[in-house]
């Protein structure tokens, strides 16, 4: 996903931990300056966070650590971990136990959306959708969105499936997301493309009401 000296970056926070732009400096061949705003290019995009530690008297020191948005570019067998998983609990008979598990998820992902909402002051379907996306962006999805006032429309759509090993099991996330708009906005939303049946992302039309 990354190259050069970006990758650099994420692979040195990744095995250190945390990582300062001095440090930076010290192990990647470009200029502070440089450096520095490669560090903010990656926060902005949400795959980094800053961090200030005190190490001694004095001021602290900037430090910069990955975000799990920033963690999830390595490798990881998590999702076919988990549908290796759900396989099993089907071939028992457990059918019920996977619906049950995925519908609770949903509904504790509705109830943080709905959170997130509320403490932002979100009231209108535009400052909603604003607060979603940062919690679509930190959970995978690459979103985007687009507002057509003529139609009074908006469109979100999801570029990226981070279910996409799980749904080879049960196609239960795609129907659970889908209620998921649903409720968060408008019983009218429709999904209009389908990661699971070919399209490039997953995109929901919400009238605006």
């Amino acid at each position: 996903m990354f190259t050069g000296s970006k990758k650099e970056i994420i692979e040195l926070i990744k095995r250190r931990g945390t990582l300062s732009i001095d440090e930076a400096v010290e192990q990647i061949s470009l200029a502070k300056t440089t450096l520095r705003e490669h560090f903010l290019q990656l926060e902005r995009d949400g795959y980094v966070k800053r961090d200030y530690v005190r190490s001694g008297p004095g001021r602290p020191s900037l430090e910069y650590q990955l975000t799990p948005k920033g963690d999830s570019i390595f490798p990881s067998s998590e999702s076919k971990l988990i549908r290796n998983i759900i396989h099993y609990l089907k071939s028992k008979g457990n059918q019920q136990l996977v619906e049950d598990f995925f519908e609770d998820f949903w509904d504790q992902r509705l109830k943080e959306a709905q959170e997130r909402i509320e403490s932002a002051g979100a009231d209108d379907p535009e400052s909603k959708i604003s607060v979603l996306m940062k919690m679509l962006n930190e959970e995978g999805f690459m979103p985007e969105f687009e507002l057509d006032r003529e139609s009074e429309t908006m469109t979100v759509k999801e570029c990226n499936c981070p279910f996409r090993e799980v749904i080879k099991e049960t196609r239960l996330p795609c129907k659970l997301e889908q209620l998921f708009y649903r409720k968060l906005f408008s019983e009218k939303t429709e999904r209009t493309t389908y990661i699971a049946e070919g399209d490039h992302s997953c995109t929901y039309n919400i009238p605006l009401e």
